[in-house]
């Protein structure tokens, strides 16, 4: 296994391990039980994603390379066409109404 990115918490593991599965790797996250001995444990490098395929490795880094570009970027609003709510642009799906958004 392979170790391909250092998560700032669990949820971002989990969203990077997300594009990589969306990606088609096989992957998993090491060290999220160990988020309870937060504030007595360092907690830089605790909790990673991993690649069980070695020849993924590239494959990977692109796709969190692209993954983290896209932390950076503020999406703008949008309008749920089925309801009219005003949605923050980084959701897909309408909190109000689940519509998905296009």
């Amino acid at each position: 296994m392979i170790r391909v990115y250092e998560a700032e918490n669990i949820i971002d593991a989990q969203l990077a391990l997300d594009e990589l599965r969306a990606g088609g790797l096989d992957a998993l996250i090491k060290g999220q039980h160990l988020m309870g001995g937060a504030g007595e444990l360092p907690l830089n490098g605790v909790v990673s994603v991993w690649i069980t395929v070695a020849q993924h490795e590239q494959r990977a880094l692109d796709l969190i390379k692209e993954y983290e570009a896209g932390k950076k970027v503020q999406q703008p609003d949008q309008i749920c066409p089925s309801c009219s709510e005003t949605i923050e642009g980084n959701f897909g799906r309408c909190w109000n109404c689940n519509s998905i958004l296009t």
